[in-house]
C-alpha cells in the first residue's frame, strides 16, 4: 500500500509538466505526446526508486494457500523485500498471519526494520 500512495503522489507530480507543455504548445495531441515524453523521462528515475528501493517494503499476498510452517490453510503473506532483507531470489515461503507474525517479530529482534506484519 505504501508502496501505490508513493506512485499516485509520483503521479500527481507530472501534472505540472503536461500542463506547462499543454498550455505552452496548445492542447493537440503532438503537446500531448511531448509532455508524456518529458515527464517519462523524469519520472522513469523516481519510479524505478519506487518499486526498486529497498526503502520501501514490498510484500506477496495470496488469497488462499497452505502455511509453508503450519500448514494451516488459510490467506499467506510473504515478505520480499525490506531495509536489511532481500528474499527476492530465494525460493518463495507463504506463511498465515500469525506464522507471519512470529517471522518479523523475529526479524525485528535481529535489528531488521519492518513496518507491516506487526500484528
Amino acid at each position: 500500500m505504501r508502496r501505490f500512495i508513493l506512485y499516485l503522489i509520483r503521479w500527481q507530480l507530472s501534472t505540472p509538466i503536461l500542463w506547462l507543455v499543454v498550455r505552452n504548445m496548445g492542447t493537440g495531441i503532438w503537446a500531448t505526446v511531448i509532455a508524456n515524453l518529458i515527464g517519462g523521462s523524469i519520472f522513469f528515475w523516481v519510479d524505478k526508486f519506487i518499486f526498486t528501493s529497498k526503502a520501501v517494503e514490498m510484500w506477496h499476498f495470496k488469497e488462499k494457500g497452505i502455511c509453508d510452517e503450519c500448514q494451516k490453510e488459510t490467506s499467506l503473506w510473504r515478505l520480499v523485500l525490506a531495509p536489511n532483507y532481500d528474499k527476492r531470489d530465494a525460493p518463495p515461503k507463504f506463511l498465515c498471519l500469525e506464522c507471519s507474525k512470529k517471522k518479523t517479530d523475529k526479524l525485528r529482534r535481529k535489528g531488521i526494520k519492518i513496518r507491516g506484519r506487526s500484528g
